[in-house]
């Protein structure tokens, strides 16, 4: 049996909406050597029934179900089913276009490159408004270390996807997703930096090859639980795998200014509009954000300059621990933003 050149692996979770044209922007692909493998994760809409039709349609694909466990072990699933040579992360709501491997494929293999990531285009599903990235222009010829201190500094985002990854540099690694148990939220920041760090060469398509559909609502209104909590649970594992491959102090700045640029976003995560919670238990998060060692220590070393205006005057009431000032910027920050956001899309 040939071996593929890419494994397409997509998660698929009550998509029923959007997952044809995701496959079918899969199967239209101008590289035929190429495998699907769409791992089901407890969906219950119609999304079993509509990959178990396309399934029959063509032998490329492969469908795996499970019971819900969570985006982690639903891509380690796809990892290891994956034959191909290279690797790709595909969310089911998304979509490619039709030279999307190909054009991945063929960098990869002119760069020897372990990594290559191409630009996107950002699918405003509210207001019909797109976005396109700019990563290739601003890391094409540059060393990888700046982008993996921009990567901790949320310059750019930690997606999995709009990536193609060498199989045998993953499992030679043993790269893997933490699970949901282990560590929700940040997966793709997690698998991301990994990645970065352990490939070789890393290469950019200066082209929107793929489309990252968002849904406005959710990302202005939907509140993550726990998310603090994650976080820091983030930082120390990178802090430890850093440290583990001798490159700690190299982005021990970085990594300071990652976890207190994390604490303003949970600092406003706690008044998105659909946190049903008390407005005690509010009080009490932001107070536990404010008084967390890990948090303070690097508000200390980053201090509030490197920040934004709205963002270095919440960081000095977090520092002094004005707790129903902190509290009320923050409330007034996020509203900001989702006026913004509705606004612009």
């Amino acid at each position: 049996m040939e071996t593929p050149a890419v494994s397409l692996l997509i998660a698929v979770y009550n998509t029923e909406t959007y997952l044809e044209k995701c496959l079918d922007s899969l199967l239209n692909q101008s590289l035929a050597n190429i495998e699907i493998i769409a791992v089901n994760d407890g969906s219950t809409d119609q999304s079993p029934a509509i990959l178990e039709t396309y399934q029959k349609r063509d032998e490329r694909i492969r469908v795996i179900h499970q019971k819900n466990r969570g985006l982690g072990a639903v891509r380690n699933k796809g990892i290891e089913a994956a034959r191909g040579e290279f690797i790709a992360f595909i969310d089911a709501d998304d979509w490619v276009e039709p030279d999307y491997c190909l054009r991945m494929y063929e960098k990869a293999k002119a760069d020897q490159a372990d990594l290559v990531i191409c630009e996107y285009a950002a699918e405003f599903a509210d207001t019909g408004k797109t976005v396109v990235s700019t990563i290739a222009s601003a890391y094409e010829g540059r060393p990888k270390q700046l982008y993996l201190k921009d990567l901790f500094e949320g310059r750019v985002s930690g997606f999995s996807w709009n990536k193609l990854y060498n199989r045998t540099m993953i499992e030679h690694h043993r790269l893997r997703f933490p699970l949901r148990d282990e560590l929700e939220h940040v997966e793709d920041q997690y698998f991301s930096l990994r990645a970065h760090v352990f490939a070789d060469a890393v290469s950019y398509v200066d082209q929107p090859l793929y489309h990252y559909r968002i849904h406005l609502t959710s990302i202005v209104q939907s509140y993550q639980k726990k998310l603090f909590d994650s976080g820091l649970v983030l930082y120390r594992l990178n802090e430890a795998f850093l440290r583990e491959n001798g490159c700690l102090q190299e982005y021990r700045q970085e990594l300071d200014f990652f976890i207190v640029q994390h604490g303003t976003v949970c600092l406003l995560n706690e008044w998105k509009r659909n946190n049903g919670g008390r407005f005690s238990e509010k009080w009490q998060n932001i107070s536990r954000i404010c008084a967390d060692p890990v948090f303070r220590l690097s508000l200390s070393k980053t201090g509030t300059a490197p920040f934004d205006a709205k963002r270095s005057c919440l960081l000095l009431l977090a520092k002094l621990k004005l707790i129903p000032f902190v509290s009320l910027a923050s409330a007034a920050y996020q509203r900001a933003i989702e006026y913004k956001m509705k606004i612009r899309g």
